[in-house]
């Protein structure tokens, strides 16, 4: 009960944010490092398909939470500055715009970053009934965004991203319990993804002291470390999640 509460209260708060302002950034300087994992990453799930086999297959659908390379780089973590007030313009959006397709009963992309109060283009490429659900995750909280289906192949449907506190969402489908993708909201433009080997860039940061994480959507947010960039700067900040006892 004391968590359900907890919950309530965090979305009730108002969000004391502020607009990110573009502006031209002439001495930028680069952050660069790996996101690292020790230990044994948990095992694959199986999740046993049991709707629409003749699109989403038989048997079982394996779901690899944790991606791990060999040499120990992390991969699916979006590393990111904090409360940047302004710098470099966002990123052009993709020419089809920031896209949720649901194809052969799967999610694609499965993680993606998406401005805060972007619009996301809900597609069903599939000739099965879908049901797109959407949470804002902070902590143990969670709160729907949109939550509607989508029956027809072809059907697409446009949607504005409106969290409220959190940088965090979950994409389910409530007729296939298999399928799951990751959105991380983000408040400003210096973030990245990181490539399959867990390293990443982010360039064109104003010189300054910042405050840069890390987030993993099975293993959550890593500590914020403090990084000083002077103008035309480098610097490499890195990160390693631990296994989980």
């Amino acid at each position: 009960m004391r968590y359900v509460l907890v919950g309530i209260l965090l979305f009730m708060l108002p969000w004391n944010g502020w607009a990110y302002k573009e502006v031209a950034v002439t001495n930028g300087a680069t952050l660069t490092g790996k996101v690292l994992f020790q230990g044994t990453p948990p095992a694959p799930k199986q999740v046993v398909i049991n709707k629409n086999p003749e699109v989403c297959g038989t048997g079982y659908r394996e779901l690899q939470e944790v991606k791990v390379t060999p040499e120990g780089g992390l991969q699916e973590v979006v590393v990111f500055l904090e409360k940047v007030k302004q710098g470099k313009p966002w990123p052009a959006p993709p020419d089809n715009g920031y896209l949720i397709d649901q194809k052969n009963c799967a999610f694609r992309p499965y993680l993606q970053v998406v401005p805060k109060k972007a619009k996301l283009v809900i597609v069903n490429s599939d000739p099965v009934l879908h049901n797109i659900h959407t949470y804002e995750l902070i902590k143990r909280a969670r709160r729907t965004l949109f939550n509607f289906g989508q029956p027809t192949q072809g059907m697409k449907t446009t949607k504005r991203l409106k969290t409220r506190r959190g940088n965090v969402v979950r994409v389910e489908c409530d007729a296939h319990n298999f399928m799951l993708a990751w959105i991380f909201v983000a408040d400003n433009p210096y973030y990245a993804v990181v490539d399959e080997q867990g390293e990443f860039t982010i360039t064109d940061i104003p010189p300054g002291t910042y405050r840069v994480k890390a987030w993993h959507p099975f293993l959550g947010f890593q500590k914020a470390q403090k990084v000083t960039l002077a103008a035309q700067g480098k610097a490499e900040v890195n990160f390693t999640y631990q296994a989980k006892e």
